[in-house]
């Protein structure tokens, strides 16, 4: 993992779509996925050799309501703590720019409850899993 580097970024639209295609994720249209990525209020990027490996964004208001998208680590990858390492950096950006009182939220399969209960979220029901600031 030693050329491994975080970058905050928005990733292309084909970046994004590649990183989709590795997990096996339905890839929207184009256009809309350009207007997705535009209006996320935070990105991070993780590349080894200037590749794209991962992606993690933030969406919401930017103040009162954030909510957490697109955690994905091309499978050759996962299990080396890079989601962690994703999941950190968004909840620095969170933790600096939110109200108290703020709702962050995210939506993960429920076998993922034990990563996401590390960074303070719960899994209230159907996989919505909420923190609350404060």
């Amino acid at each position: 993992m030693k050329n491994i580097k975080i970058i905050e970024r928005k990733p292309s639209v084909e970046e994004y779509i590649k990183l989709r295609n590795s997990v096996g994720w339905k890839i929207l249209q184009h256009d809309k996925i350009e207007k997705g990525l535009d209006n996320s209020i935070y990105c991070i990027c993780v590349e080894d050799q200037d590749n794209i490996i991962g992606l993690g964004r933030i969406i919401g208001d930017g103040g009162t309501v954030f909510y957490i998208q697109d955690i994905i680590v091309v499978p050759s990858y996962q299990k080396q703590k890079i989601g962690t390492l994703i999941m950190t950096k968004l909840m620095e950006y969170i933790d600096n720019n939110c109200i108290n009182e703020a709702i962050i939220g995210l939506i993960a399969i429920s076998e993922l409850d034990k990563f996401y209960k590390k960074f303070g979220f719960t899994n209230n029901q159907n996989n919505r899993f909420y923190r609350y600031n404060g």
